[in-house]
């Protein structure tokens, strides 16, 4: 499956088999295959709570507005952006340095110490840009694998965070669905085309409505 398929065929869905489980292998496949994804300076903000359990699954259920997928997907992932992953960048400066990206490691350290270690909305708009991005291509992955997902922003974060013991310096950016797919979708519905969604050089667009 080329790259241009799986983005024609993925599709959120939220009807799925609840007797059908993705394996563990595949799970893990996945969760490698998107954390392949860019992030800020390879700070890697993303991390997993895999929901599996019924208990799980109902307490997460209860969060997020008691949406049905959440019951009958085979997993339900947690994302969660690190808002403070600059505090890691000396566990990849050797790498970085070793590979020759860089000469020294002082770019490195005025990036984690100056931009991000001084600038919260900055550490907290990345935890979610980078996030968001893994998503992405986790999303592809998954259609290559036959397995289907759908991203999910109805939830409550307070709720989320207390009923899965998240600390502070983490961020639920999104919730994920993975499972197979039980009814068929319909068409997909109406996207903006080239035009509408394009100017060049400034700011020259027209309202859709």
């Amino acid at each position: 499956m080329t790259v241009t398929e799986a983005i024609h065929k993925r599709r959120s869905v939220h009807s799925y088999d609840p007797n059908k489980k993705v394996s563990e292998e595949d799970l893990r496949e996945l969760i490698e295959l998107a954390a392949l994804a860019p992030s800020s300076f390879n700070l890697n903000h993303w991390r997993f709570i895999i929901v599996e359990s019924e208990e799980g699954k109902k307490k997460l259920h209860e969060c997020s507005l008691n949406q049905r997928h959440i019951r009958d997907a085979s997993a339900v992932l947690i994302v969660l952006g690190k808002i403070d992953a600059h505090k890691d960048v000396d566990h990849f400066i050797p790498d970085w340095l070793e590979k020759g990206y860089y000469p020294d490691d002082k770019h490195l350290r005025i990036v984690s110490e100056k931009f991000y270690g001084t600038n919260p909305t900055v550490q907290r708009d990345e935890a979610i840009r980078s996030t968001s991005i893994m998503i992405g291509a986790m999303m592809l992955a998954a259609v290559e694998k036959g397995i289907s997902t759908a991203p999910i922003i109805g939830f409550r974060p307070p709720e989320v965070i207390k009923a899965f013991n998240i600390p502070e310096n983490y961020m639920p950016v999104m919730l994920l669905s993975v499972g197979y797919e039980l009814n068929p979708m319909p068409p997909r519905v109406k996207r903006l085309d080239f035009d509408t969604i394009t100017c060049r050089e400034t700011f020259d667009f027209i309202d859709v409505v």
